[in-house]
């Protein structure tokens, strides 16, 4: 499913979707419905993909998400 936000493309895993599959050190951006945005680099993927551990970028440290978080996947890929 795709939404846009802030002019970006969004995906959103439903209930019973986990994370597509990422690539180590992918670039990546997550953004929750009140607009918090997290971004980073994927560090791992669990083996079942409901969690990923993401590395935020400026030294931020890392991150672990659940894909039941509230966070969908921004494709920066189509920000324009």
């Amino acid at each position: 499913m795709t939404r846009p936000t802030h002019n970006h493309t969004v995906t959103a895993p439903s209930a019973h979707e986990v994370w597509p599959v990422l690539a180590k050190d992918e670039p990546i951006a997550l953004v929750n419905e009140r607009g918090w945005r997290l971004s980073g680099r994927v560090e791992t993927l669990s083996r079942d993909r409901q969690c990923l551990w993401i590395q935020l970028d400026a030294g931020l440290g890392r991150q672990l998400i659940h894909h039941q978080d509230g966070f969908v996947l921004e494709d920066e890929r189509s920000a324009g």
